[in-house]
């Protein structure tokens, strides 16, 4: 049988990603000289070009505006520092994001199947159970790996005056942060069930049954407020798709009366004191920024912290004060254009016709609500992870409508839907705002 160069692509592509989720060069440090994920990326880019060429063409991009939103950003990145007369900025940013730009191109271009589809979220799962199993390993002592440490957290004194301190869990790469290895962990169980549930799989999907444990242990060690946050969220889009809006009310409703008694310091969420306020506060100085001639254009992309000595930890606030409203309507976009196809697809019951798209529909919703909750305390606008579930989203949406004979798009870019999101965009960025003005105590 004759091996096409899209599986070749393909296969290039889920190593490149298995390397951003599981990082060998942090686990063997021998190796940190050699650029493994770029070579597999360009890699498959080159081979994947045909199919690239095609989802860049006008009629494509329309049909698909969250591949347009995420090209938009490769923009709004340069621009936000040219505008604050940053050149060498400017550069760096714009390499930073043609990598993450490539990455979620060939991810929309190359799953062009159900199969595929089905093979990269396996994968996916697989990826990030392995970062998960070796990130608790490591907190629990029977791994040393030396580029991974724990978050180490004062909660107080003893009478004595000694430091009490919570260790809380963290993974590799983009992951060193509890509140990120929960999203990871949160996205990791959906698509384990996911795969588990999935009868094409055959006998050996219930094997998964056993990452659910270690799963467990590892949201508990991470004691992420965030976390519990994004796994409500995920749970309400899950039952919502899976079993109806009633259900899944009583069940969040439930779940967020029993939190603060079960989950201890997790379902404990004050927005007057301590770390919540401290963010509010960050996100207050970061509007401070904005207010006059930056508003359009934002301080420049990665500039947040040099202004506020952290990050926003809240990727729409992060994206609007770097790169102004320009910038941060086409991340709005990214998230919007996502948000309501798959709304769309449930409201108006538009007829999935493959059985394999209808089972992982909740599941998508799922890990699509997570990151979209995970957001409010994290600042991840720029990074490759957060485009793979975007990507999960728009390949979704492509096989749902795009690859289709006759062609049935999920979403069609014209000017009712321009003005929705940019609408959406403006309100959220008003929310925001006034949220801090309200919120914040200095």
């Amino acid at each position: 049988m004759q091996i096409k160069p899209s599986q070749i692509g393909f296969v290039l592509f889920l190593l490149a990603n298995a390397t951003i989720y599981v990082r060998p060069w942090e686990i063997f440090p021998s190796i940190a000289d050699i650029q493994l994920y770029l070579m597999l990326i360009l890699a498959a880019f080159v081979i994947a070009h045909k199919q690239i060429q095609h989802h860049l063409e006008p009629a494509c991009l329309r049909a698909q505006p969250i591949t347009l939103c995420v090209i938009g950003l490769l923009f709004a990145v340069p621009i936000s520092h040219i505008s604050n007369g940053y050149l060498g900025g400017a550069i760096e940013g714009s390499v930073m994001m043609f990598k993450t730009v490539i990455y979620f191109i060939v991810l929309v271009s190359l799953i062009d199947s159900v199969r595929r589809f089905r093979i990269f979220l396996v994968s996916l799962a697989f990826c990030g159970l392995t970062c998960i199993t070796i990130s608790v390993a490591d907190y629990h002592e029977f791994l040393n790996i030396e580029s991974l440490t724990h978050i180490k957290e004062r909660l107080g004194y003893t009478a004595g005056g000694q430091g009490i301190f919570l260790i809380r869990l963290c993974g590799l790469g983009m992951f060193h942060d509890p509140n990120d290895m929960s999203l990871l962990i949160i996205t990791t169980a959906f698509l384990s069930l996911a795969v588990m549930r999935d009868r094409e799989l055959g006998q050996l999907r219930y094997l998964w049954i056993f990452a659910f444990p270690i799963l467990a242990l590892a949201i508990h060690d991470t004691h992420s407020r965030g976390g519990l946050i994004a796994a409500g969220a995920a749970t309400m889009a899950f039952l919502t798709l899976k079993y109806g809006r009633k259900v899944a009310m009583t069940m969040i409703g439930m779940g967020a009366l029993a939190a603060p008694v079960l989950l201890g310091r997790m379902g404990n969420i004050d927005l007057s004191g301590g770390t919540g306020q401290q963010r509010i506060r960050l996100w207050a100085e970061g509007f401070a920024a904005i207010q006059g001639p930056k508003a359009f254009f934002g301080i420049g992309q990665g500039m947040y912290e040099g202004l506020a000595n952290y990050v926003a930890h809240n990727s729409y606030v992060h994206s609007f004060v770097e790169m102004g409203v320009f910038g941060g309507t086409f991340f709005m976009g990214v998230f919007f254009f996502t948000a309501y196809g798959m709304y769309r697809i449930k409201r108006e019951h538009l007829q999935i016709h493959d059985a394999g798209l209808v089972h992982y529909q909740p599941y998508v919703a799922a890990v699509v609500a997570a990151w979209a909750a995970g957001f409010l305390s994290l600042s991840r606008v720029y990074p490759p992870p957060t485009y793979t579930i975007f990507g999960i989203a728009a390949a979704f949406m492509n096989l749902s409508g795009i690859y289709m004979s006759p062609v049935q798009p999920v979403l069609r870019l014209d000017m009712y839907l321009t003005k929705r999101w940019v609408a959406s965009s403006a309100l959220l960025f008003v929310a925001l705002f006034l949220a801090t003005k309200f919120l914040a105590h200095f």
